[in-house]
């Protein structure tokens, strides 16, 4: 079994105790939400090696999961300029992730250094890229959830286009203009992907043992992940071809309902 642990929720237990636990449930491999540990802290810093070292010590293998474009609080409140925005042009705070705009180049590489350094300042078996998609659940319906409308992505897709992608929510708003900006933003989220895989290839060069996993919602159980998310599986599954990831598929939020079976 692979088990997530948001790590914050249980910051004050005995790590020890936990780790033998999970191994005795039958855990190989703990995917630890990376995104508390992206700016160094000490003490927050301390209880994860702490955690890392109680797993290895059970025979459990230790993944970064990161939930990009969310990349942590406090880089949020540093960096207000390069926040992903909505189609109705506010700040991307969505539930509990804060998104921010990975298009842009300048923010990117401050996010490529930050995951190089905390990958390389802890014991990692793996890193796990999670959920490196669009928003919302409710998808073009609902412009103040859907994503991406940054200037960067505006831009892009009016150059190849010829209008503002806003413009699907007013003087566009017909099928066949919205239908184009679903597959540039579906193809968007693939060139995403297949970047933050290289950036990655980068840590493994210092780690060549290092792991990578590609957690992607599966939009063929429900097809309309494609378009509320950006999300295609179909497209993913050639890169595996040509690098080496684990490709772990999660069932889409709206049949969670259904149970595991």
């Amino acid at each position: 079994l692979g088990a997530f642990l948001d790590s914050p929720y249980r910051s004050r237990v005995d790590v020890d105790y936990f780790a033998a636990r999970w191994r005795t449930a039958g855990i190989a491999a703990l995917h630890v939400a990376a995104w508390h540990n992206f700016e160094p802290d000490p003490q927050a810093d301390a209880y994860l090696r702490e955690l890392i070292e109680a797993c290895h010590r059970e025979g459990i293998l230790v993944y970064a999961w990161f939930e990009f474009p969310h990349v942590s609080e406090k880089f949020w409140t540093g960096h207000p300029a390069w926040r992903e925005q909505t189609a109705l042009l506010q700040d991307a705070q969505l539930d509990w992730r804060k998104l921010m705009n990975l298009t842009n180049r300048e923010c990117f590489r401050a996010v490529s250094a930050g995951v190089r350094a905390e990958v390389a300042r802890f014991d990692w078996d793996g890193v796990n890229l999670a959920e490196l998609y669009f928003e919302s659940l409710e998808g073009i319906a609902n412009p103040s959830r859907f994503t991406p409308m940054n200037a960067d992505v505006r831009e892009q897709f009016q150059q190849q286009a010829g209008f503002d992608p806003l413009e699907v929510f007013g003087a566009h708003a017909d099928p066949k203009s919205r239908r184009m900006f679903l597959d540039f933003r579906a193809s968007l989220a693939r060139r995403m992907q297949e970047e933050w895989l290289a950036e990655l290839d980068v840590s493994r060069r210092e780690k060549p043992d290092l792991d990578l996993v590609l957690t992607h919602v599966d939009d063929r159980f429900d097809t309309g992940m494609r378009d509320l998310l950006g999300a295609d599986a179909a497209r993913v599954l050639p890169l595996l071809d040509s690098r080496s990831f684990t490709f772990l598929i999660e069932d889409p939020a709206t049949v969670w309902h259904l149970g595991p079976e």
